[in-house]
């Protein structure tokens, strides 16, 4: 999986670390900055399928909302 494009696509959807950290349950904002920098290459199953499910839902409502 390619953490850091995901990553930077909710980031330039307009979610900050923090909010991307707390909705899919990683401790902080500077582990999900590990994850997109390559710091960590790794996370859990479930961080990292509320990741996807987040980059999924917020790509639907960017494409639905013409941005």
């Amino acid at each position: 999986m390619d953490w850091k494009c995901i990553i930077a696509d909710l980031q330039k959807a307009g979610n900050t670390l923090a909010v991307i950290a707390k909705e899919c349950g990683f401790a902080s904002a500077g582990t999900v900055h590990d994850l997109k920098t390559g710091l960590s290459a790794t996370c859990s199953y479930e961080r990292g399928h509320k990741l996807l499910e987040m980059h999924k839902r917020v790509m639907r409502k960017r494409r639905s909302s013409g941005s």
